[in-house]
């Protein structure tokens, strides 16, 4: 069952008899399929994504970083088949965030530039999330429409991969930035945690509560996961949906069904 919101306050339900069942709500002016994205993946380089091994079938223990780059190359061809006006930029995680690579909506220089990434030697004691608002601000901030029943020219969306079982992230800096980010109907944030099996000798579950909290918007996507190679696939997949369009995480219901 879908049921959409209208303007007027009318509600119009439909039954959908396909594999995939979602049950959610939305409002009319959130249906702007044509608005293209600006995408910046957002990639950890400390040394835990080369120390963190995934376990696989075929090619034994593979470090987080080179399946966080196939993934990311995945999504990147697959996000621009769905359009291909959509671009992606390039932010990399040290003690703080930096800008890596501009704007580029050619799938092939994109998957270049991740395959370029490489980690650190550095394990860090700490991230600050405020530079990263700072960076976005200041190189790709939203659009400034007022008006809701019109499609926006594009949207930005921030993409977190945060690959630290020990290092909290902190806030420190430019409240300004995070502030005119936060207050825009066209700016999203999803995060995806990569982390050790939880234990009381990392800080997996603070950090996580940390992060869940870092966009603290319904249209957030917070995705964790611990070395199971196909279910962060599964992540990526889910972070293919424009996030004008998609229902908020706690009502996706992504289980096949039977008719």
């Amino acid at each position: 069952l879908i049921k959409i919101k209208m303007a007027d306050d009318t509600s119009i339900s439909s039954t959908l008899s396909s594999a995939s069942v979602l049950s959610f709500e939305f409002n009319a002016q959130d249906i702007h399929s044509t608005s293209p994205e600006k995408i910046i993946l957002c990639i950890d380089l400390a040394n835990d994504v080369q120390t963190t091994k995934v376990k696989s079938i075929d090619k034994g223990d593979i470090p987080l970083l080179t399946v966080w780059k196939n993934a990311m190359e995945l999504f990147v061809f697959n996000k621009s088949q769905l359009n291909k006006n959509h671009e992606f930029g390039l932010v990399v995680l040290t003690d703080q965030a930096n800008w890596f690579c501009d704007f580029n909506n050619n799938p092939e220089l994109v998957c270049e530039a991740i395959s370029s990434l490489e980690a650190v030697e550095d394990s860090y004691q700490s991230f600050d999330t405020a530079s990263l608002f700072s960076l976005v601000y200041e190189n790709s901030p939203p659009p400034s429409q007022s008006n809701l029943q019109i499609p926006p020219p594009y949207i930005v969306r921030v993409i977190l991969l945060y690959g630290r079982s020990h290092c909290l992230p902190i806030y420190k800096g430019d409240v300004e930035a995070h502030g005119e980010l936060m207050a825009s109907p066209y700016f999203f944030m999803d995060v995806l945690y990569s982390h050790d099996p939880p234990s009381g000798h990392n800080l997996c579950q603070s950090i996580f509560d940390i992060l869940s909290e870092i966009y603290p918007k319904p249209k957030a996507l917070v995705l964790d996961w611990s070395v199971n190679l196909v279910k962060l696939f599964n992540c990526f997949a889910k972070l293919l949906a424009h996030p004008l369009q998609r229902p908020l995480q706690s009502l996706m219901d992504n289980r096949l069904v039977t008719s």
